[in-house]
């Protein structure tokens, strides 16, 4: 451990995004203690905003390229500067750091970073694709130091599949809650907005939310409906809510920064998000430092955080017609939804600040440096 200068601690991601991913790194980047942490971020993606969200912030970040450049570009610099600590999130970047740290920097210490349920984006891990990357996972995981997951479900995963619990440590998303402003929601009137802010992929499962708007408008329900993100399956999505005739109730946004993403939820009067599996997702601490009720699904990470009737409501996931009750309970009861919406408030206040996620993140990469047990 160095003595006499802060710990070089870099982090390294795939995409330059606005995503839950991309955006917590950024703030832990932005919070360390820079007495006690120097950060830098680099990207294996081509310059985007949230480099360039860094770059204001005074943080040290490079965009590296994508493919076997960026692969190149990322040696160089483990090679070529010193690093105590090298972060990688997700399956390919957490492989690829790992090597190039065991073949160019032995002294360094290793972070993986897993995210969702699994270290790769799949629906199942007993797939062909989930069984091969569990199989490099457990191989290669002794040049691992320490795999961090911000929910204890994916950490229960990685241990059920050989991983030395030991290496396992769990740090909880967080936010500033001062920074999310709560208005007074009463009296609105109607129709009701329902946002669901996330990347269109599959598990994410907007379709799903789109055909309980459906269900909704068939038993009379008024609602309005704001999707706010991108990727691949959007189009689809939004061929789905064209083909069951609602078009004219939802509202594709596209790709949000995080201030347009505040005020869409200032301007909604309940959070979904209907996955299939998740980390700890980012937008529903949001939501309910917002004071939005949250109808979200009964998987790792969502459950994790939703408390069923008491900070939102939780359904099976893939159960669009389960979704559409919870939802419709929310829609036509405003008093609910003010007080679910301010006991997730609280519950975020009390148990998910940024400080905290920062400081339990500089505590396990100083640990790791010093040889103590940081749990």
């Amino acid at each position: 451990m160095p003595v006499d200068r802060p710990a070089e601690v870099v982090h390294v991601l795939a995409r330059d995004a606005l995503a839950g991913t991309e955006l917590m790194v950024a703030a832990l980047a932005e919070r360390s203690d820079p007495a006690a942490v120097r950060a830098t971020v680099l990207f294996l993606d081509e310059p985007g905003p949230v480099a360039a969200r860094l770059r204001a912030a005074g943080v040290a970040t490079r965009s590296l390229g994508t493919g076997p450049a960026g692969l190149l570009a990322l040696a160089r610099h483990v090679r070529g500067r010193p690093v105590d600590v090298l972060c990688g999130y997700g399956f390919r970047t957490g492989l690829a750091t790992r090597l190039l740290a065991r073949w160019l920097s032995p002294g360094t210490r290793t972070v993986t970073g897993v995210r969702g349920l699994y270290v790769t984006e799949i629906d199942r891990i007993d797939s062909l694709r989930g069984r091969l990357v569990m199989a490099v996972e457990r191989t290669t995981a002794p040049l691992v130091d320490a795999y961090v997951a911000n929910s204890t479900g994916a950490l229960a995963v990685l241990a059920e599949h050989g991983i030395d619990r030991a290496r396992l440590h769990y740090v909880p998303n967080g936010l500033d809650a001062d920074r999310w402003p709560t208005p007074d929601r009463r009296g609105r009137g109607e129709p009701v907005t329902v946002v669901c802010v996330g990347r269109f992929v599959p598990i994410k499962r907007q379709i799903d939310v789109v055909t309980a708007a459906a269900l909704l408008r068939t038993r009379g329900i008024q609602a309005r409906f704001v999707f706010a993100g991108g990727g691949p399956t959007l189009e689809e999505v939004r061929a789905h809510a064209a083909a069951l005739g609602i078009a004219e109730d939802v509202t594709f946004l596209g790709p949000c920064p995080p201030e347009r993403v505040a005020q869409v939820l200032v301007d909604a009067d309940v959070a979904c998000l209907a996955s299939s599996q998740e980390g700890m997702p980012g937008v529903v601490l949001e939501a309910m430092a917002s004071a939005l009720p949250v109808v979200g699904t009964r998987v790792n990470g969502i459950a994790d955080v939703v408390r069923d009737g008491e900070t939102g409501l939780l359904v099976p996931a893939a159960d669009p017609a389960r979704l559409s009750v919870a939802l419709e309970r929310l829609l036509t009861d405003e008093a609910l939804r003010a007080e679910l919406g301010a006991r997730g408030r609280d519950r975020v206040v009390a148990e998910h600040s940024l400080a905290g996620t920062v400081a339990a993140s500089t505590a396990l990469h100083l640990a790791l440096l010093t040889g103590e047990d940081p749990r």
